[in-house]
């Protein structure tokens, strides 16, 4: 790829920085919820316990904490000591009920959580709660990490040798590069997704240089300006199908 000078910012969804805390004394359905995050790009801890939560959140303020299965306090008394307890008061709150009171519920929104979900669990639902409760400017597309060749089919950038995404939407991509586009540049791409070769065209709207951002692989923020029904159809199809194997862990409190 030819050098170009760019012009370096940060994306707008920085989840990459964020953390998430799952507390939940259930293995298997916070081993799932860890998977499902992870593919939302989160870090992801977990603890089992209450006690260790608030221990943890002394430290550490996570962005969002899920709350699921408790057996050392009630979902409604650990809402109530985060919210008590600085600096933990800051973050936001996510309980996984039984769903079957709707009066628990409603204690939980009181207690301070943003929003209360049950099992089993809508993806995009999830996706777009966490979505507007910690990010500045909330992605309503779901966005994964995941790995694919893509090729850029354009003479004057001189790049025909195969880069790779790290990062997928409905909407767009992330490449990695050590040299990105600048800023507004527009690039005809060809990728392979679920064995499938789609096509687009995009157009570069944030950047990474090398050492720029610490917690950034180099590379460029693509959104999709031309893409056809049926090629956004198998990108939204094969996203489902990633978080799908995640979340099919994630079982009934």
């Amino acid at each position: 790829m030819t050098t170009m000078s760019s012009t370096i910012v940060d994306s707008s969804n920085a989840s990459e920085r964020k953390f998430l805390l799952v507390v939940d004394n259930n293995k298997a359905s916070s081993t799932g919820l860890k998977a499902l995050l992870k593919q939302f790009r989160y870090k992801v801890w977990i603890v089992a316990t209450a006690a260790e939560a608030l221990e943890l959140m002394d430290i550490v303020t996570p962005a969002l904490v899920v709350v699921g299965q408790l057996e050392d306090m009630t979902q409604v008394e650990l809402t109530k000591e985060i919210r008590q307890s600085a600096p933990a008061a800051a973050a936001s709150i996510l309980v996984i009920t039984p769903g079957t009171d709707a009066a628990y519920d409603r204690a939980c929104l009181a207690a301070g959580a943003v929003t209360c979900l049950k099992f089993p669990l809508h993806v995009e639902t999830l996706y777009r709660t966490i979505q507007v409760a910690i990010e500045t400017v909330p992605r309503m597309n779901m966005r994964i990490k995941t790995k694919f060749p893509v090729i850029i089919e354009d003479k004057t950038l001189q790049c025909q040798e195969a880069k790779f995404a790290t990062a997928l939407s409905e909407s767009g991509l992330y490449m990695l590069t050590p040299e990105p586009c600048p800023l507004g540049t527009k690039i005809p791409l060809k990728f392979k997704v679920a064995g499938k070769i789609l096509s687009a065209l995009a157009v570069v709207i944030y950047a990474h240089e090398f050492g720029n951002a610490a917690d950034f692989e180099p590379g460029m923020g693509l959104q999709f300006i031309r893409i056809s029904d049926q090629d956004r159809e198998e990108i939204r199809l094969f996203i489902r199908g990633e978080v799908r194997k995640a979340i099919s862990s994630v079982r009934r409190v």
